[in-house]
């Protein structure tokens, strides 16, 4: 029971990471506006809707575009950790813990840089940094699995809290994580 909720901690940051790269993707020419409304399909969680404003604003560059790429790759590869990539092999603990660790480094970074150029929020900080201390907390021999129940839900709420952060800074989740959380199951 530890374990599933472990693996829908890591589905949800593992869908944030493929969000991050179909950014970049999105973010390469003239028409990187229109792909990234193309882009923003809602998920099966109402919550998770990015806003009408949020598709429809112009994709703005800064460090908020780097913040939530980092995001969305976080989310992809919690995605792929709750749907089974260190049981089927894919990954390890360790990577994981390793990968996990080091987007949410850049994600604060970056976040920070974003406040300060005034492309993101501080809640788009705030979020970034809670995150990051309860991945931090965890013991160098213990698994991302390890996660209490409580800091799980309180790194799926900041987890959520970013994206819409993200959503607020004209970057809604991209199609590649809403399919890899419905894969899944989360």
């Amino acid at each position: 029971m530890h374990i599933a909720r472990s693996k829908r901690l890591m589905a949800i940051a593992a869908t944030l990471s493929v969000a991050t790269l179909a950014l970049g993707a999105c973010s390469g020419g003239d028409d990187a506006s229109t792909s990234a409304s193309e882009s923003a399909m809602p998920s099966s969680l109402p919550s998770v809707m990015p806003s009408e404003s949020a598709t429809a604003a112009p994709v703005a560059a800064g460090a908020a575009a780097d913040a939530c790429a980092a995001y969305f790759e976080l989310d992809l590869l919690n995605s792929s950790y709750a749907g089974g990539a260190v049981a089927n092999g894919n990954l390890t603990e360790q990577q994981a813990k390793d990968q996990f660790t080091s987007l949410l480094k850049t994600m604060k970074a970056q976040s920070k840089a974003a406040v300060q150029d005034g492309s993101g929020d501080a809640k788009m900080l705030a979020n970034a940094k809670r995150m990051r201390k309860i991945v931090l907390g965890l013991k160098k021999n213990q698994a991302l699995s390890d996660l209490p129940k409580a800091k799980q839900a309180r790194f799926a709420k900041a987890s959520l809290r970013m994206q819409n952060a993200c959503d607020r800074a004209g970057y809604p989740l991209p199609d590649d994580n809403v399919t890899a959380r419905t894969a899944a199951g989360i």
